[in-house]
C-alpha cells in the first residue's frame, strides 16, 4: 500500500485517538499547562502545516470545500473531504487553540507536536506533493520522546540503524569523527542547489554577475514547487540576491532555474569541478528542476530520447525542454526516479567539500544566504553560525550543515535513500534528531 493510502486510511482511526487524548484527561474548565512554542519553518510543508493550524483555530467550522482544494485526489479516494471536515470539526477543533511544541521536517514531509487548550498533546504527521497538496495526514499519539545520544559513537550506531542506504560524514575541523560510506554516490534532492550558489558566487567574484542584477520571470521559466516564484506573474523581477536567497531559504525551484539560466549550465558544471566533487560527470549535464520534472514525469518519449542520447544529444534535448513551458502536472509526481538516475548525485564527502568551498568564497552575501534557514526548525545547539541546505523527494532525505565558532568549525552531512518511501518518511524524526545530536556533540 502506498504512503498516501496508508496515511489517509489511518486518518479516521488516529483522529479518534487524538480526540481521546484531547478530551479524556481534562475538561474545558481545566486548561492544560501552557506549553512552549517552536517556530514552524516557511518550507512548503511548513506552510501547509501553518494553513492546517489556521483551520483548526478558526472561529467557524471547516468545510469540505476547503479540503477538496488541498487534498490530493488519491487521498480523497480513501478519505473524502466531507469526512475530513467532520472529523476535524468534531474531534480536533474542540481542543483549540493549539501550540506547536515540537517540529521536524524536510521540504515535503513533517511531524509537529500540538498541545491543545485541554487534554494531552498529539502529533500531526503531514506529507505533500510538488503542488502543495496533502498526500498524507495523520493525527495520532505523540511519538516516544527522543533520548539524546550520549556520544558520537552512539550517533554513528543509530545512523547505521536507519532504513535504506545511509551515507554520513561528521567532520570536526579536518578530522572525520563519523564516516559511513562517505564516498558513495547518493541522490541529493535539493542539496544540489549548493552548487548553483557556488557558481553564482564565482561569477560575482569574476565580475560576470552582480548580486543586484535583475532577473525577469517568463512563463517558460516556471517549475513546480517547492517555492513561491512559480506562482508569480510573468514579468516579475527579482535580483540575483533575492533568487539565491529563495533557492536556499525555501528551496524555490523556479528561482533556482532562473539562476541556472543566467549563469549557463557549463558555468555550474565548472563550479562542480572546482568544488572537489570526486566524479563531476555525475552532475553533467547539470539539470534544472524543470528539466528534471520533465524527464522524470513528463512525456515518456522525451525520456526515451534522453536515455538513448549521447552527451551532445542530451544537451540539445535540454535546450528544447527549456524553450517551452513545463508540461508536467505536479499531481503526477508521485513516484521515485532517482533509482533510474533522474536526480542530482554526490557523496557525503562531496557535499562537505562544496560547503567548504562556499565558506572559502568569504562572500558576505553567500554566508548570509546559507545561514538564513538554520535547518528546518532544528535545535542547532550553541553554534553561533550555521549554514544549512537540505532536501527531500520520494524515498530520499538529505541534510547538510556547516557550523563554526571562534574555536573552530564542523560539518554534518546525512544522506538517506530507500525505494520504500514509507520507511524514509517514518525515519524522518530520527534523522533530524541525530543531526541535532551530531551538532551538539561536535562542539
Amino acid at each position: 500500500m502506498t504512503l498516501a493510502r496508508r496515511l489517509a486510511a489511518a486518518l479516521s482511526l488516529l483522529a479518534a485517538a487524538a480526540l481521546t487524548a484531547c478530551t479524556a484527561t481534562a475538561s474545558p474548565d481545566t486548561p492544560a499547562t501552557p506549553a512552549a512554542s517552536v517556530e514552524v519553518p516557511t518550507t512548503p510543508v511548513g506552510e501547509r502545516m501553518t494553513w492546517i493550524l489556521g483551520v483548526l483555530e478558526a472561529d467557524a467550522d471547516t468545510t469540505p470545500g476547503e479540503w477538496t482544494r488541498v487534498l490530493h485526489e488519491d487521498f480523497q479516494k480513501q478519505v473524502p473531504a466531507e469526512q475530513v471536515a467532520e472529523l476535524i470539526n468534531r474531534q480536533i477543533r474542540p481542543a483549540a487553540p493549539f501550540t506547536v511544541t515540537a517540529y521536524s521536517g524536510a521540504e515535503t514531509q513533517a511531524v509537529a507536536t500540538l498541545a491543545g487548550a485541554v487534554g494531552d498533546p498529539f502529533d500531526l504527521s503531514l506529507s505533500i506533493d510538488s503542488s502543495d497538496r496533502v498526500t498524507g495526514m495523520v493525527f495520532g499519539p505523540v511519538a516516544t520522546p527522543w533520548e539524546p545520544s550520549a556520544s558520537l559513537e552512539e550517533v554513528e550506531q543509530r545512523l547505521r540503524e536507519l532504513p535504506g542506504e545511509v551515507s554520513a560524514l561528521v567532520r570536526r575541523g579536518d578530522d572525520d569523527v563519523i564516516a559511513i560510506d562517505p564516498e558513495r554516490s547518493a541522490p541529493l534532492a535539493s542539496v544540489f542547489k549548493l552548487y548553483v550558489l557556488l557558481a553564482a558566487a564565482e561569477a560575482v567574484a569574476s565580475g560576470d554577475l552582480a548580486w543586484d542584477e535583475t532577473l525577469v520571470l517568463d512563463d517558460a521559466d516556471r517549475s513546480l514547487p517547492s517555492g513561491e516564484l512559480q506562482d508569480a506573474p510573468a514579468g516579475t523581477k527579482v535580483s540575483v540576491r533575492e533568487a539565491a536567497s529563495a533557492m536556499i531559504r525555501i528551496s524555490d525551484n523556479t528561482a533556482t532555474d532562473l539562476l541556472i539560466e543566467r549563469l549557463g549550465r557549463e558555468r555550474v558544471e565548472a563550479a562542480v569541478v572546482r568544488s572537489g566533487h570526486a566524479d563531476p560527470s555525475a552532475l553533467a549535464p547539470f539539470l534544472s528542476t524543470k528539466e528534471l520534472f520533465t524527464l522524470g514525469w513528463g512525456d515518456p518519449a522525451v525520456r526515451a530520447e534522453w536515455d538513448a542520447a549521447d552527451d551532445a544529444g542530451k544537451r540539445a534535448l535540454l535546450d528544447r525542454i527549456d524553450a517551452a513551458p513545463l508540461a508536467v502536472d505536479g499531481a503526477n509526481v508521485t513516484t521515485s526516479q532517482w533509482q533510474d538516475g533522474i536526480d542530482w548525485f554526490a557523496s557525503a564527502a562531496d557535499v562537505a567539500a562544496v560547503h567548504r568551498a562556499l565558506q572559502q568564497t568569504q562572500d558576505a552575501e553567500v554566508l548570509g544566504i546559507l545561514s538564513e534557514n538554520p535547518g528546518q526548525g532544528l535545535d542547532v545547539g550553541s553554534w553561533p553560525y550555521v549554514g544549512f541546505k537540505g532536501g527531500s523527494s520520494r524515498g530520499v532525505l538529505t541534510g547538510s550543515w556547516f557550523v563554526r565558532d571562534d574555536a573552530g568549525e564542523a560539518t554534518v552531512v546525512l544522506l538517506m535513500a530507500d525505494p520504500d518511501a514509507e520507511a524514509v518518511s517514518a525515519a524522518m524524526p530520527s534523522f533530524f534528531h541525530l543531526a541535532e545530536d551530531a551538532l551538539r556533540l561536535t562542539r
